[in-house]
């Protein structure tokens, strides 16, 4: 068509036609000038140096982080992760799980924010909600995708990660706990040191763990800041996450 015959054409078309053609020109014209983000990749924490299990690293990381939006129930963004189909599915910001390609996957991306407005899980107001991955989580989800993101056939079995002080209990106690519960002037008596001490609870409450009945244990009501008989019950009370680790240690049997 040549430039007259293109505006006389333009100009002769009903005033609601001009502005959706006029519309359409301006959005073809941004689209092809679009060019995809630039991931900076040295942002992103590196894998982790090891072997990763699927099954017990992982699908349960998935399923804690990802589940809640984005498994059977719901599918924001119509993406879901709880099947290999889902998780392997293409987004807009490009291939989500490139095997053997960690740095090129928009998974990672995400979890590491790394792109505008994508942060996954995304920010909550809500406490122990969508809490950003760690950089060690970060590295297991590279590791696992690097090592040719193999996806088991059939039901993936539910792994029961074992809660042990040593391992779990004594950082975090450590932590949260050590600055005015260790040594010989511990408040009330109550050491977080070792395994024996915790168990053997302080001078008000005696044995601070009830593994016949878990939410009995005066340590999870205190670690919960429901302990109205202390001063501040909510000067004690740790973050949701930490309570639910308590929680399930006294369950599997305070070890």
């Amino acid at each position: 068509m040549t430039p007259v015959l293109s505006v006389w054409f333009t100009f002769s078309m009903k005033p609601i036609l001009r502005v959706l053609l006029a519309v359409s020109l301006t959005v073809a014209a941004h689209a092809a000038d679009k060019k995809p983000a630039v991931i900076d990749v040295s942002k992103i924490p590196l894998p982790v140096a090891r072997k990763v299990d699927f099954q017990k690293e992982v699908y349960p990381l998935l399923k804690e982080s990802c589940f809640a939006c984005h498994g059977a129930e719901k599918q924001k963004g119509k993406y879901r992760c709880d099947t290999r189909d889902g998780a392997f599915k293409d987004t807009d910001y490009g291939k989500t799980i490139v095997a053997g390609h960690s740095e090129q996957s928009a998974l990672i991306h995400m979890v590491c924010g790394l792109i505008d407005e994508m942060l996954m899980p995304p920010p909550s107001d809500k406490p122990g909600r969508s809490e950003k991955l760690t950089a060690e989580q970060i590295g297991i989800l590279r590791a696992w995708i690097d090592q040719g993101a193999v996806w088991p056939d059939g039901p993936i079995a539910e792994y029961v990660k074992p809660v042990t002080f040593e391992a779990d209990l004594k950082p975090l106690f450590a932590t949260a706990c050590a600055s005015c519960h260790s040594g010989a002037d511990a408040k009330g008596g109550f050491q977080v040191e070792s395994l024996e001490a915790v168990v053997k609870g302080g001078k008000s409450y005696g044995k601070s763990v009830n593994t016949t009945a878990p939410a009995k244990s005066p340590l999870l009501t205190i670690v919960s800041g429901l302990d109205e008989d202390l001063p501040l019950p909510e000067k004690h009370k740790l973050p949701p996450k930490s309570v639910d680790l308590v929680r399930k240690w006294i369950e599997q049997g305070a070890k």
